[in-house]
This record gives structure tokens, C-alpha cells and sequence, in this order.
């Protein structure tokens, strides 16, 4: 069984059939539909940055493995809600709960190659 978050699967269906909206307040909303039937949906505050291509492309092949690390702690128990790009540099990967109300942000930085999640001390 292929992860829900593959590299090459996740970059195909945000090329393919990524849905993007510029909401009212000039956020740009994009929704990946994956292959479970469910949707990633990914927000960037500003829609004109000129960053958010690189960035997703860069989110598209890092994603599996902040998954596969988050999962070790979050024990399966929960599932990308959604994510925020807030700059180049930064993000909030957001896991809610299956069947509660609780959730889980994870902060992740671009390290100039890959996004990965910040190492707290």
C-alpha cells in the first residue's frame, strides 16, 4: 500500500487537479485532492507572493516524511487538517483527532531544499 502523502503522487495531483481560490481577504486557498478520496487543503496568507510555487512543489516532496515522523508521536490517532505557508520560511502542518475535537500543530521551516519540522530544544 502506497502512503497517503507520496512525493510523486502528491506533485501529480497538484499539477493535474489542484483546485486554487483567492478568497476575499487576498489568502489563497489550494486544495490537492489525494488519493483516499479526501482533500489536503493548503492556505498562504498572501496571494501574490512570488514564493508559493517553489514552496508547494518543495511541500509536495517533503510532506511524506513529516508525516511518517509525526505519525511515530501522534500514533495514527490523527490527520492532516490542513496547512498554512506564512512565508517562505515558515508553516503550520495542523493534525486534528480522528472523531474528537483535538488538534496537533506542528511548525515546519524551509531549509532551502525541503520543508522539515522545527526542532524544539
Amino acid at each position: 500500500m502506497r502512503a497517503l502523502y507520496e512525493p510523486e503522487d502528491l506533485l501529480r495531483a497538484y499539477e493535474r487537479f489542484a483546485r486554487k481560490e483567492i478568497r476575499p481577504n487576498s489568502e489563497l486557498l489550494i486544495v490537492i485532492p489525494l488519493s483516499d478520496k479526501s482533500d489536503l487543503e493548503i492556505t498562504v496568507p498572501d496571494s501574490s507572493a512570488g514564493w508559493i510555487e517553489s514552496r508547494i512543489r518543495g511541500l509536495c516532496a517533503s510532506l511524506g516524511d513529516i508525516d511518517r515522523r509525526a505519525q511515530k508521536t501522534l500514533r495514527d490517532e490523527f490527520v492532516i487538517g490542513w496547512i498554512e505557508l506564512d512565508s517562505p520560511d515558515h508553516g503550520v502542518v495542523d493534525y486534528w483527532a480522528v472523531g474528537v475535537n483535538s488538534e496537533y500543530p506542528i511548525d515546519i521551516c524551509w531549509t532551502g531544499d525541503a520543508w522539515e519540522e522545527v526542532r524544539t530544544r
